[in-house]
């Protein structure tokens, strides 16, 4: 790369995402960032921007990037309701501890603090939501900005950084020096050996011991770690939605979901250990229900990068900080070698043989649709089609499965999947929406048809706002306030009319067929799929309850 010398801060941004070796930003342009958005114009380089059409998605599609690639995701929004568009987007990042910088437009600085047009103090409203953010006062200051910001959102425990720039700083000019970014080495704080021996000891000592891995495995990629783990120790793993892939599901150990909608096995399992290893999971209420239950006659030992986490939620005797990828080759070469036949039966004696259900069934959906792809990642919205995503899939890697956490949000799958195609353009990318969040985003359907970004949809449509009137089912007395979906939307001409193929199935027979007839085909495409309104999620624990409170329908 040429060393240009003397740059306007528009254009230091573009080559400074370069140095970061950045191939895909989500923008939207307003009016103060017209120089950045001219810089990418004029300058020669090989960053792809794509335009949502609304910077909350955007920003949900810079999620689903990283979330499936080594690379930190990038959104650009104007000033003002561009940047207040992009909260949700921000929040959700956070909460699932996604790496992004999301660089915002700012007012000139000499018109910050006077409610000018288009202001908001982005700075300040972020700050909960953020590993950190950024208000840059001076051109000279921007580039060591830029870069501080990406090693900031891929350290430690990864998550969002905001930079906020006046369009004054974007038009100031000042000396600008490349820089080759080598891959970031991360630091990690030294492991104590002291724990490790504590917790080797317990692990050894336990008669019915679990495994509960979340997210931050995937993050951390310690996968094959935890595997390695859990082969030596004999230890069940069960997994809370977001660890789903930290261990192939088809596993022997692999027990699946546990919490609010795990299987009634993995959730008896888990509150009757007598010591249960949390490995990057932050013990959240959707997966404990009652705290004091959840940990009841059982000792906890916890292994996560961020110290904030330990006894946040749950005490925990045995806490060890450290890279998970790190933490668990050192256990694994100090615990025995075991198996723990008893207590493999006594939790298959938990489990509840399936009921006779008819064929046209959400689970017979989805095992059809996994079956025609198996290796394609898996995209959710929010909603009962997302939980049985994770009660059914067989997730096999990870980061083949991508949803919204921490945050729910409704919303979030359309733009995330965009990112998670453009991201991997060799593999397929399924998206599987509830009709209620497809509400919340289908204008980017004009998205995926303008850059032809070839996503699989598979729209599950039952008229209602599904999960919210299970629960006023269950324990509103069937009052469906405001969640039942008056139809008066044809989905099929809503992607036609973005140039979208679409199918309509009412049975396993015709989901079939359609599988069949669009095995081949290279574009984006929607398949309607009607469902009941009475289909239900279940088992499910009723919030507050413990685990093994397991209500079925």
């Amino acid at each position: 790369m040429e060393n240009e010398k003397i740059l306007m801060g528009s254009e230091i941004t573009v080559r400074c995402l370069e140095e970061q070796g950045i191939k895909h930003v989500f923008c939207f342009p307003g009016g103060v960032v017209i120089p950045l958005f001219d810089a990418f114009y004029r300058l020669d380089h090989n960053i792809t921007q794509i335009g949502p059409c609304h910077e909350q998605n955007g920003v949900h599609a810079a999620d689903g990037y990283a979330r499936t690639s080594d690379t930190v995701g990038v959104a650009i929004t104007t000033s003002g309701p561009g940047a207040t568009n992009a909260i949700t987007g921000i929040a959700n990042a956070y909460l699932d501890s996604v790496p992004m910088v999301v660089i915002t437009g700012q007012v000139a600085t000499p018109l910050l603090g006077k409610d000018s047009f288009q202001e908001i103090d982005i700075t300040s409203v972020t700050m909960q939501i953020t590993k950190h953010n950024y208000l840059v006062t001076r051109v000279e200051a921007l580039a060591d900005t830029i870069r501080e910001a990406f090693v900031l959102a891929q350290s430690g425990r990864p998550g969002p950084v905001v930079i906020d720039i006046p369009k004054d700083i974007f038009m100031a000019k000042t000396e600008y020096q490349w820089q080759d970014i080598p891959k970031l080495k991360i630091e990690y704080p030294d492991i104590n050996m002291e724990t490790i021996e504590v917790a080797i000891k317990a692990i050894n000592a336990a008669k019915n011991p679990m495994i509960y891995a979340g997210g931050g495995v995937i993050k951390s990629k310690a996968h094959e770690e935890l595997l390695a783990f859990a082969e030596k120790s004999g230890i069940p793993v069960a997994n809370s939605l977001m660890g789903l892939g930290g261990i192939p599901r088809d596993h022997k150990l692999s027990k699946g979901m546990v919490g609010m909608h795990g299987s009634q096995e993995t959730n008896f399992a888990v509150i009757n250990a007598d010591l249960l290893i949390g490995i990057g999971a932050r013990f959240s209420d959707r997966v404990t229900g009652n705290g004091a239950a959840f940990a009841r006659n059982k000792k906890i030992i916890h292994i996560d990068v961020d110290p904030t986490e330990f006894a946040k939620n749950i005490p925990c005797e045995i806490q060890i900080q450290g890279n998970i990828k790190d933490v668990l080759p050192l256990l694994t070469k100090g615990i025995e070698e075991k198996a723990y036949p008893e207590w493999y039966e006594k939790i298959q004696s938990w489990k509840v043989p399936d009921r006779p259900v008819g064929e046209y069934t959400p689970r017979n959906i989805l095992n059809t649709i996994n079956a025609a792809y198996p290796e394609a990642f898996v995209v959710t919205e929010v909603g009962q089609h997302q939980m049985w995503v994770g009660q059914f899939w067989n997730i096999k890697r990870p980061a083949q499965f991508i949803t919204s956490g921490g945050l729910g949000t409704m919303g979030y799958g359309l733009g995330a999947a965009m990112g998670v195609k453009l991201a991997n353009p060799d593999s397929d990318v399924i998206l599987i929406a509830g009709d209620g969040s497809f509400r919340m985003n289908c204008q980017e359907l004009i998205t995926v048809s303008k850059y032809n970004i070839p996503l699989k949809i598979f729209l599950f449509d039952n008229e209602a706002l599904g999960m919210v009137r299970q629960w006023q089912k269950l324990f509103s007395e069937k009052r469906y306030a405001e969640t039942d979906i008056v139809q008066c939307t044809d989905y099929l001409k809503l992607a036609a009319a973005s140039g979208i193929p679409g199918y309509k199935v009412t049975t396993l027979e015709e989901l079939t067929e359609t599988l069949e007839k669009i095995k081949d085909e290279k574009g984006p495409l929607l398949v309607h799929v009607k469902i009941s309104n009475e289909e239900g999620v279940y088992p499910i624990v009723p919030a507050g309850c413990a685990i093994d409170e397991i209500y079925y329908e």
